[in-house]
This record gives structure tokens, C-alpha cells and sequence, in this order.
């Protein structure tokens, strides 16, 4: 079976009793309540875009879809949902690669296949690629899943991953600014994996604010994308809350988190939205209601303020497909 299969049970089995369902928001610091909305005038560009936290195109989703021969059947219980907007920001938990492997049982490498990228087109997603398991397959496989996105017009934003120089030092990179302009709205996307790694050190806050400090005046809105934090649990950590507050000081407008798989509370922080794991998206996960039940978010915007914040929970179906929860 192997190290990964072994650890992979061992966590389906344990990991259920330790997940804490529900936070309440009022744990943090003053959150609002996301539930108003504000006047448009006649002439007001405006920009509705979607959230969502982790995509995975590994194991159980590439085996159904080409079990089903539908490369959109994970995505057609929200599609409409989805192209509704004009964007929507996810986190692609996975390489996509020429001869994606065929074998996903207990197995923590993943990949997708690249008959997912008309999907991916057509549901008009920007994916983040900075986290844990985009360099599954190594450098080949990070590059083949730029080259795909490129070739298919498919936005991305990502950052090189951090370089251990030893025990006490780390160099943290600079991620790579994404743009897209919109009804003469421009938005800034930046990424940064703080898993890979396995700790937050001073520097990586640092790379962060320069490069928000440094981006910020060349675009309306900066959508700053975290792969951070531990896995299953129901609320943020102290660290994580303090470096949000940070970045939102010096310029960030959204945090869009993910990585424990599960929802953790929304806060607002001087009127900067802060959603701190939005939890799985697709995913094959179901062995816990918790990880197979999350939350997407529509952003209505204008060129300086949120217009409205609507708020859809939705349900992981067959290990595989979210659908919205009646």
C-alpha cells in the first residue's frame, strides 16, 4: 500500500471526530454580519465574480468523468450559477498533465486531466496554483498546467514555491501579479502557499505586504488568495488572523483562504473582506459532512466599494459534483 495509502485511511478514519462543525463569527474581531447592500447609480460599472475554495481535479472527479465521458459533469449541479458572474476565483488542488494516472486509490499525488479545460473555460474561472499539491509532479507538471491554462485562455495566478536555505532561514518569492480588466474595473490577483513549507516565518509576511504595497496603486481591487492554515479545523488561528490584519493595512482588499478543506468564519476588517477558508468546492472528501458540505460566495462590485455579498451553500453529491443546498 505504501506511506500514502497508510496515512491517507489513518486520516479517514481519525479526522471526522476532531473537525468542529460550526464557529460561531462573534470568536473574532468584531466581524459583520454579510447581508447588505448598497444604491447603484445609472452609471456605475459594476462586476459580480465568484468564490469558492478548493478545487481538486484528482482521484475520484478525473475517475468519474471519464467513467461518465462528461468532463463538466463535477461542475453541472453550479454551472449556471457560476457563468452567471464574470469571474470566479478557485484554488486548482492539482496539476493538470498529459497521461494523468489512472490509478487514485490511496493516494495523496494528484492530477487532472486536461479534457477538464473546456470546462474550466466555459465556468470562467481564475485558479490559484499556489499551494501543496501543484508540484505533485514536479516542475514538468506545474508547467504543463501553466501551458494548458495558456493555451485554453484560462486566467492564473501563482508564486514560485518558497526555498528552504536551511533550519532557520527561508527565502519567501514574490508571487506573480494575474490582471483582468472589466467594465473598466481592474482587479489584482495575487498567491502564496504558506503549507509547503510547513511554517510561517517572518519573511513570509514581509514578501507579502511589499508585494500588496507594490501592486495596489495599479489596480482597483487587489484579491489576495492564502493556502494556509491546518487542516479540518473549524476556525483560524491567532497567527493567521494577525498576518490577514496585516495585509489588509497596506492594501488588501479580499483574502480569499483555503486548505482545511472545511468553512471557517467570514470577517470584515475596515471594511475588507476576509474569508478564511471557503472550504472544498470539488472535492472527494465525503467522509465527513463537514468537508463535503461548503459555502460559495457572488461579489458584486463597483470600481471603490462591495455593491452586494450573496452567500450559497452547496453540497458535495457522488464524491465529486457540488450542488446548491436547497
Amino acid at each position: 500500500m505504501g506511506k500514502y495509502g497508510t496515512w491517507l485511511i489513518a486520516v479517514s478514519m481519525v479526522a471526522p471526530f476532531f473537525i468542529i462543525l460550526f464557529q460561531n463569527r462573534a470568536d473574532l474581531n468584531s466581524p459583520q454580519v454579510l447581508s447588505s447592500t448598497s444604491t447603484i447609480s445609472n452609471n456605475e460599472s459594476v462586476v459580480s465574480f465568484g468564490l469558492m475554495g478548493d478545487l481538486g481535479l484528482g482521484r475520484n472527479i478525473t475517475a468519474q468523468a471519464r467513467l461518465k465521458k462528461d468532463f463538466n459533469w463535477s461542475f453541472g449541479g453550479v454551472t449556471e450559477w457560476l457563468t452567471q458572474n464574470d469571474f470566479n476565483l478557485s484554488n486548482l488542488e492539482s496539476p493538470i498533465i498529459k497521461d494523468c494516472s489512472t490509478d487514485f486509490k490511496n493516494t495523496m499525488i494528484f492530477c487532472g486531466d486536461p479534457q477538464f479545460l473546456p470546462s474550466l473555460k466555459y465556468n470562467k474561472f481564475i485558479l490559484s496554483l499556489a499551494n501543496n499539491h501543484i508540484f505533485n509532479y514536479g516542475q514538468n507538471g506545474f508547467t504543463q498546467t501553466k501551458d494548458y491554462l495558456s493555451q485554453n485562455d484560462i486566467n492564473f495566478v501563482y508564486s514560485d514555491p518558497p526555498v528552504i536555505a536551511s533550519d532557520s532561514v527561508a527565502i519567501s518569492p514574490n508571487s506573480i501579479l494575474t490582471l483582468k480588466q472589466i467594465n473598466g474595473i481592474k482587479f489584482g490577483f495575487l498567491a502564496y502557499d504558506l503549507v509547503i513549507s510547513g511554517r510561517v516565518i517572518a519573511s513570509d509576511s514581509v514578501a507579502i505586504s511589499n508585494d500588496i504595497k507594490k501592486y495596489k496603486p495599479e489596480v482597483d481591487w487587489l484579491i489576495v488568495s492564502l493556502h494556509w492554515g491546518n487542516e479540518y479545523l473549524s476556525k483560524p488561528e491567532k497567527w493567521q488572523i494577525d498576518l490577514v490584519h496585516q495585509l489588509i493595512d497596506v492594501g488588501a482588499d479580499i483574502i480569499a483562504g483555503h486548505h482545511p478543506h472545511v468553512v471557517q468564519p467570514v470577517e470584515t476588517y475596515k471594511n475588507k473582506l476576509i474569508f478564511y477558508s471557503l472550504g472544498n468546492f470539488i472535492f472527494d472528501q465525503n467522509w465527513s459532512q463537514a468537508t463535503s458540505e461548503s459555502e460559495i460566495y457572488r461579489l458584486k462590485v463597483s470600481k471603490d466599494k462591495i455593491l452586494n455579498i450573496d452567500k450559497t451553500p452547496i453540497i458535495i453529491k457522488s464524491n465529486s459534483r457540488p450542488e446548491i443546498r436547497k
